[in-house]
């Protein structure tokens, strides 16, 4: 079996919306631009704290299944700046995915790595040049976000955001706004049995 490596530059803009601006966005973005696609997703992560240029996680979107590390600072989702993407595709088997889990779990440790569960209901609006993804996150609570994404990197996100209507309020970029987010929102799966994770992933592919 061969497998295919992708990377990709990513230049986006995230903001976080109260429920009430997430339902005005999507009224209004409806009117703007149609009907979304729906995307739902699994994202299983091991967030090193102390290494804030890499973000690695297992992704199951819409039954498709990668192993995914993003690299670039954080922040750069706050600046509208770029960062790569490495995408390898995976077995779409539930113990495969779990398996392969707990070795990305093994290979990072220490007091700075939370290991977190993180779920996902996306509505999606795709153009040539950029995409707007409207996001509901839930595990603990719910919360909500949004994502504007430039292909074209001659343009700028939050010029689009503004286009738009989209309210922008930034995440604060550290540890322990991350924390916190992580404490209220996702699940932590290091509080999760095997067979729990198991009936998570099973609901996703």
């Amino acid at each position: 079996m061969y497998y295919t490596l992708t990377m990709a530059e990513e230049k986006e803009l995230l903001t976080i919306l109260s429920k009430d601006e997430y339902k005005a966005v999507l009224t209004h973005l409806k009117k703007e631009l149609g009907n979304p696609r729906v995307q739902k997703r699994l994202s299983l992560q091991s967030d090193n704290y102390d290494q804030v240029d890499i973000d690695t996680r297992i992704r199951i979107t819409n039954r498709k299944v990668e192993f995914i590390q993003k690299i670039g600072d954080w922040k750069n989702i706050t600046k509208g700046k770029a960062r790569t993407e490495i995408s390898i595709p995976l077995q779409n088997d539930t113990k495969i995915v779990l398996d392969f889990y707990k070795i990305i779990r093994n290979l990072l440790q220490g007091t700075s790595v939370e290991n977190i569960v993180m779920q996902y209901e996306s509505l999606i609006w795709k153009k040539k040049e950029f995409e707007i993804k409207l996001t509901h996150q839930y595990g603990k609570s719910d919360a909500y976000n949004c994502e504007v994404e430039v292909f074209n990197h001659t343009l700028e996100p939050d010029v689009l955001a503004s286009k738009y209507n989209i309210p922008i309020h930034l995440p604060t970029q550290t540890p322990n706004f991350w924390r916190k987010w992580n404490k209220k929102v996702n699940l932590n799966s290091d509080e999760l049995s095997d067979e729990g994770l198991l009936e998570i992933i099973k609901r996703y592919l």
